[in-house]
């Protein structure tokens, strides 16, 4: 099988009783919010400091410009006739604050003028503006009402009964359900064959490197417990351990445990080889999924609850304290009336997501990656910073958006630099259907919408899911545009914008330590951001062409520390990026600019697929004789080639 020629892509929180956690990292900040502390006297958000400032530089006394800003554009009008006053004074005010046509225009131009625009004015916009109104029919609508398919049935679910689906209709002040369907859940999961690449030796990643010579140096794709049969797999880019689900919901975890992010169950001074049964106290609740960052872990049962374990200094197990460790799995707080479906990790901070579309989150708030809107940070000593961290989960439910920028987006205008447009909160409640956290940072695309008629067939299409991200923004993750941290979810305009995202919904996302990738309805990658520490910065999602120009459907993508990995339906997994670990699984090769098939895994179908640090987990089928066929061609590890690691 060839490998690709593709085109090169060009580029509230809660105060902790116990101290918060330091910072001593020396990194710049971008933060996309300056913290308040003058009050805002005049209109475009200008504190006092800023109209002495312009004042300055304008040679006019302070009062002055104070009252051409609160003009609007309209200037100061002097008394009218007939009333008693003194000419000097009005010939003072005249020469103090003239008006000024071109600040009228550029206040107009921004949309904050008070006064009613003239017919001949609006005729002429009118005219000018025609042929891009086609274009920007489809812009995002962020005051209007949505209905979404409620509540949320995720892919785990093992319920074979059927279910009933409320639509409900949100608006700012209320919400009220419309009509129900009858639907059912996804049959029962299946078992699937465990695959790995990369190293087993997690305590070298990221710390050391040698050359990979020995047996458990796992440099292509591996069936690594060919008895296991699992149903899913987690790792992320943070994390140098896993975790696997059985066909009986039972955990399994690998990797380093240092931290007791595997509990005090399993050794915490050698590395874990090879998935081991975690020991938890769930009753017969079964686990459905879970969730890792660098040094915890957390389990979804299947009744909705969550349970934590692992390091908890910044409060990322969510357990109402910033222990330094939690040494056996605990049951989370903040949830306790919501049934949660999906859960997903960061570097040192979670988010949650409950069946009815709200978002919660927990840990670090440096870089704003719990959208609550303010990191907190305050001066510990020289050098040093803290921040105000959350240590229970905690609903965010505030959305942003830069008004008007859908519309420049869809008209195909860039709309100027992004640093210098204001980001102010959507009038409506949003609902999220699915999340993904990165390094420090969290996607999130809105929850399926439905048709708000009776009607179905006469009424229009329902409005696409939209993409929200926030937190660190480096490398343009976020794909707003800018190198900015994000301190509440905030719209992708452009991947929410125009007709295309209403017969292609985004549907899945997934994030590295420093990129973003949206997965489509069509099989559809678009990414932004950089794995690669010698590429370019995507600073906007783009649509990757080398596997959307070769009729590639994408089913599953993931994307690690410095590696991203799709498979497509037609049996074809691909991979780039820096693997020093073998994660790449293409063997000798440690790298690849751009997409390249892992050959061992030609024909073979991909169920679910995770990218760690140092690693890339695979779920393979096994369903008939040629998916049989293509799993024997890959090589099965050995158990004694791992006992070295155990001692």
């Amino acid at each position: 099988m060839s490998t690709f020629t593709p085109k090169t892509n060009s580029a509230t929180s809660t105060r902790n009783n116990t101290p918060p956690s330091n910072n001593n990292n020396n990194r710049r900040r971008r933060s996309a919010r300056v913290p308040k502390r003058d009050p805002i006297v005049a209109p475009g958000f200008g504190t006092q400091k800023d109209l002495e400032n312009l004042a300055s530089c304008l040679g006019l006394p302070t009062e002055a410009v104070h009252a051409i800003m609160d003009s609007r554009g309209r200037g100061i009008r002097s008394r009218k006739r007939g009333h008693d006053h003194d000419a000097s004074d009005a010939a003072a005010a005249t020469a103090t604050t003239p008006v000024s046509t071109a600040w009228a225009d550029f206040m107009t131009e921004e949309g904050m003028s008070n006064e009613e625009p003239k017919e001949s004015t609006v005729a002429n916009n009118v005219v000018g503006a025609k042929t891009s109104t086609d274009a920007a029919a489809a812009a995002v609508t962020t005051d209007a009402p949505r209905d979404y398919q409620l509540p949320l049935v995720k892919e785990w679910s093992t319920t074979t009964s059927s279910t009933t689906t409320t639509t409900t209709t949100t608006t700012h002040h209320h919400k009220s359900k419309k009509k129900k369907t009858s639907a059912k859940p996804p049959p029962p999961p299946q078992g699937y064959v465990l695959v790995q690449t990369g190293t087993l030796d997690s305590s070298m990643i990221g710390r050391t490197k040698r050359p990979l010579t020995q047996p458990f140096d796992l440099t292509i794709p591996t069936s690594i417990l060919p008895s296991l049969k699992v149903t899913r797999v987690i790792a992320s880019c943070s994390a140098a351990h896993a975790l696997c689900i059985d066909t009986n919901g039972i955990a399994y975890g690998w990797g380093r445990n240092e931290a007791l992010q595997l509990s005090q169950s399993l050794p915490s001074t050698a590395v874990v080889p090879l998935p081991t049964m975690l020991e938890y106290d769930f009753g017969s609740v079964v686990v459905v999924d879970g969730a890792v960052g660098k040094s915890h872990t957390l389990l979804l049962t299947q009744k909705g609850e969550l349970y934590s374990v692992g390091a908890n200094k910044a409060g990322q197990c969510g357990v109402r304290n910033c222990s330094t460790s939690v040494v056996n799995f605990r049951k989370c707080v903040g949830l306790e009336h919501e049934t949660m479906v999906q859960v997903s990790c960061g570097d040192d901070f979670s988010v949650a997501l409950c069946n009815d579309g709200h978002i919660y989150s927990t840990g670090s708030s440096e870089f704003g990656q719990l959208g609550n809107g303010d990191p907190g940070e305050y001066i510990v000593t020289a050098g040093k910073s803290g921040f105000a961290n959350c240590n229970v989960f905690t609903k965010r439910d505030v959305f942003c958006h830069v008004p008007g920028e859908g519309m420049h987006m869809a008209a195909g205008m860039s709309g100027g630099n992004d640093s210098t447009k204001v980001v102010v909160p959507m009038q409506e409640h949003v609902r999220i259907g699915y999340i993904a956290c990165g390094k420090h940072h969290t996607v999130a695309i809105e929850a399926t919408c439905t048709t708000n008629s009776s009607d179905e067939e006469a009424a229009p299409p329902p409005p696409p899911p939209r993409v929200f991200t926030w937190g660190c923004g480096n490398y343009g993750c976020l794909g707003h545009g800018v190198q900015q941290d994000e301190y509440h979810p905030r719209l992708v305009t452009t991947l929410s914008s125009g007709p295309l995202w209403t017969s292609n919904p985004p549907v899945r996302a997934a994030a590295g330590s420093s990129c973003t990738m949206i997965l489509t309805e069509r099989g559809h990658v678009y990414y932004c951001g950089r794995h690669r520490s010698v590429a370019e910065a995507v600073m906007r999602p783009t649509l990757l062409d080398a596997l959307a120009n070769n009729n590639h459907v994408v089913t599953h993508i993931a994307a690690g520390n410095a590696t991203v990995v799709c498979s497509t339906a037609n049996g074809a997994t691909v991979s780039w990026g820096m693997g020093p670990h073998g994660e790449l699984g293409y063997g000798e090769k440690k790298s690849s600019a751009k997409p390249d098939f892992i050959p061992k895994l030609d024909s073979c179908r991909i169920r679910d697929l995770a990218c760690g640090q140092g690693i890339t987990l695979f779920a393979i089928a096994e369903e008939d004789a040629d998916d049989k066929k293509a799993i024997q061609k890959l090589p099965v590890l050995d158990a004694k080639d791992v006992k070295s690691l155990e001692s």
